[in-house]
């Protein structure tokens, strides 16, 4: 079976407008708003949440922002978002839930569940299996397939004023780096699209940050048309983009609604 490719990471910041801006000055364009829904505990059926999303859609991937919008409603992700502010989902991308929940269940993953959501574009459906927290400290996992990608990447949103075009990696920082590679490699995951680092090896990669309080998802790599207008558009917005050991292009957790940003040169095949 081919490895589940990465499909999006997702952050999540308690304002949503803040979050949006910060996304904008680096130079996404992103969705309109979308408010989310699901399961609520003692409900029947879907139930509207305390959070919404905008999203900022490449050719490859894309980056999910959450905030909350009605504080009164039940909010999945407060157990997240009390943690700190950044990437809290990193997505698989899979053909077919229900075909590949099997290998899955013995992973700790749950049984597939039918979403839809209403957009400005139609309704959006997708089904998603999610992880166990317990079993995965560092974030929510989840496997996706997307069942109404056209109404998702829609042509007027993948052009972006910075010229990004595909998300390329999801950076995990943990305590046992080598046992969480593993664990990605055991549930399916393309491992291309993962970069697991210990805390040290983070501080060090990234000179001036820190990751959030590890296990965790501390940043994501960005792939651009053109790497050099990408920078000069951020600097010229007044964010600082650095570089680290690798000597790659990088934006720092105060600028990117907390997760680091490494900045690539798109290179088709």
């Amino acid at each position: 079976m081919a490895a589940f490719p990465l499909d999006h990471t997702g952050q999540m910041r308690a304002d949503l407008d803040v979050g949006a801006a910060a996304l904008e000055r680096l130079g996404f364009l992103l969705s309109p708003e979308t408010p989310q829904q699901g399961a609520v505990p003692g409900e029947d059926g879907m139930r509207p949440w305390a959070t919404a999303n905008r999203c900022a859609l490449f050719r490859e991937g894309y980056l999910e922002l959450i905030g909350i919008r009605a504080p009164g409603r039940f909010n999945p992700w407060s157990h997240f978002m009390a943690r700190h502010e950044g990437i809290h989902i990193a997505a698989f991308r899979c053909n077919s839930a229900d075909e590949a929940w099997p290998g899955l269940a013995a992973q700790g993953f749950r049984p597939p569940v039918q979403r839809a959501r209403s957009t400005p574009a139609g309704e959006m459906r997708f089904r998603n299996i999610f992880s166990e927290d317990a079993g995965w400290p560092e974030g929510r996992i989840i496997v996706i397939e997307h069942q109404t990608p056209e109404v998702l990447w829609r042509p007027e949103l993948l052009e972006h004023p910075n010229g990004a075009s595909a998300l390329r990696q999801c950076l995990f920082v943990s305590d046992r780096p080598d046992e969480l590679s593993v664990r990605l490699a055991a549930f399916g995951a393309d491992l291309a699209g993962c970069a697991v680092l210990s805390a040290g090896d983070f501080a060090e990669m990234f000179p001036g940050e820190a990751p959030p309080s590890p296990p965790c998802m501390a940043g994501h790599v960005i792939a651009f048309a053109d790497l050099d207008r990408a920078i000069r558009l951020m600097e010229g917005n007044g964010v600082p983009v650095g570089r680290d050991r690798l000597g790659r292009a990088f934006v720092g957790r105060a600028h990117n609604n907390g997760a680091v940003m490494v900045l690539t040169e798109d290179r088709p095949a």
